[in-house]
């Protein structure tokens, strides 16, 4: 028995959110030892992380420019195979989640995705949201093995020791013990990621965020939003995913797991229902507001305040009441 990782790999590099899957992994393990192998899935790539020292590294030998999810999806589960993996376990994202299903096939194995919590008392549990995050799955682990996706935020970042090494900008100079594993060139395709050069930093510099969801209604309805906003120093509006597919923001004001992850002092959230997507992107925030007409949102779970009115309601009276000051 034992757990395999597999990192993500955001902008050539592998995602720092990574760490967090190590204190997944320790939950999923509990008292018992069990060891643990982390799988990179490209050999270019580089590493900003530190991990523990007593984890096994496999590498794939695979370009990021040769990415292949199909041939990377047989490649894996032979290695699940060959270890005996009993849990296989990675971030939510949009790299991740294109091959991490396909194991669950070629390895025989249940696939849970989306998962925000994991417990372990008498039984091991797994925890996912459903319906848009109003309700949560809860799924004890009988069968093995079972491959999992983790919502990034979910868990702490696991923070090596001290005594730890760090691992160093290149695979060769890690001080795990390194595997590399060939793969067939027929399982190999050349391949180009297109990304948009993005130079809009409010979001990264603002002190308070407005966040805004589909409850607004309309782009015409923006305008009540940044009034709100301007009564806030340093402050700038975001949206959640749905806000920008309409086109009412730009993508660079996207927050969440297929956006950006803030980290502002204040987030207020407005007409936002909480998904665990977009909730993945906020949790850096040392405060987080929630306005929404539904008691039951999704959003007063993980907000410090809450506010359960209609934002066409409150923030006129809000803004009333600021005038009068």
């Amino acid at each position: 028995m034992c757990i395999l990782i597999i990192a993500d790999i955001k902008n050539n590099q592998i995602n720092p959110a990574t760490a967090e899957l190590f204190t997944a992994a320790n939950t999923i393990a509990k008292d018992i030892i069990t060891p643990v192998y982390l799988l990179i899935p490209c050999n270019d790539v580089k590493i900003t992380s530190n991990y523990r020292p007593d984890v096994k590294t496999i590498v794939i030998g695979m370009s990021i420019y040769n990415y292949n999810a199909q041939g990377l999806s047989k490649a894996i589960a032979s290695i699940a195979h060959d270890i005996d993996a009993h849990y296989i376990i990675g971030l939510h994202t949009p790299f991740t989640i294109d091959f991490l299903p396909s194991i669950s096939i070629e390895y025989n194995a249940h696939c849970i995705t989306q998962v925000h919590t994991i417990q372990h008392d008498e039984h091991l549990t797994f925890v996912r949201g459903s319906c848009s995050g109003k309700l949560d799955q809860y799924i004890d682990i009988d069968n093995k093995p079972v491959i999992a996706s983790i919502a990034p935020g979910s868990f702490d970042e696991y923070i090596a020791d001290d005594t730890d090494n760090s691992i160093n900008d290149t695979i060769n100079d890690t001080i795990n013990e390194v595997t590399q594993i060939t793969i067939a060139a027929a399982e190999k395709q050349l391949c180009t990621f297109i990304t948009k050069e993005n130079k809009d930093s409010s979001l990264d510099e603002a002190d308070i965020i407005i966040g805004v969801g589909k409850g607004i209604g309309s782009k015409d309805n923006l305008t009540l939003i940044y009034n709100f906003a301007k009564i806030f120093p340093h402050s700038a509006v975001a949206g959640s995913r749905i806000v920008c597919d309409y086109g009412w923001l730009p993508y660079s004001k996207q927050v969440g797991i297929t956006g950006k992850s803030i980290a502002p002092r204040v987030y207020i959230a407005c007409a936002i229902s909480g998904s665990s997507q977009h909730i993945a992107g906020i949790k850096g925030a040392k405060t987080i507001i929630a306005i929404n007409k539904d008691n039951d949102a999704p959003i007063f779970n993980i907000s410090h305040y809450g506010v359960v009115e209609d934002i066409f309601t409150f923030i006129p009276q809000f803004l009333e009441y600021v005038k009068r000051l």
